[in-house]
């Protein structure tokens, strides 16, 4: 579920790295992973990777994808286009208060970020406690938060 959560962004890492969605302080283009229509596509196909564990994973996993879109509506440095590089677009087109440095040198971007992961790893961890290892648990939000902290 957490992967489905963050498929575009680790989407966007490999586009990026590849040269498709360049992300310097001069360029910024992520509409290849970040469009509503890459985010329902991604959804469906990594939904689709679930089909034999029925149709509530599948659901379930689908919306996790979805989700991004929903979250990163509010902080998201450019407004999200319907399709790569089209140009009708969702959200502020001028979205400049999550760039502001705030606590500890990190952007509110990153703090309204770390609101949001906390508590999904709260209930990851509730959940999660039923099937599976406390270790296994532990690393996972660990490697979550290092990730957000790194980043």
């Amino acid at each position: 579920m957490l992967t489905a959560a963050f498929l575009p962004d680790l989407f966007w890492i490999g586009c990026a790295a590849g040269g498709a969605e360049p992300a310097n302080g001069t360029m910024f283009f992520d509409g290849w992973s970040h469009s509503v229509v890459s985010i329902l596509i991604q959804a469906a196909a990594f939904a689709l990777c679930f089909h034999k564990l029925g149709r509530a994973v599948m659901l379930a996993i689908g919306f996790a994808v979805l989700s991004h879109l929903l979250l990163d509506m509010p902080i998201h440095p450019v407004p999200l286009e319907l399709w790569p590089h089209s140009g009708l677009a969702l959200g502020h087109p001028s979205w400049s208060w999550g760039e502001a440095q705030f606590a500890l040198h990190k952007t509110r971007y990153w703090w309204v970020q770390l609101t949001v992961i906390i508590p999904l790893l709260g209930f990851y961890c509730l959940r999660a406690r039923r099937q599976l290892n406390a270790n296994l648990i532990a690393a996972s939000c660990l490697t979550v938060v290092g990730l957000h902290l790194v980043f």
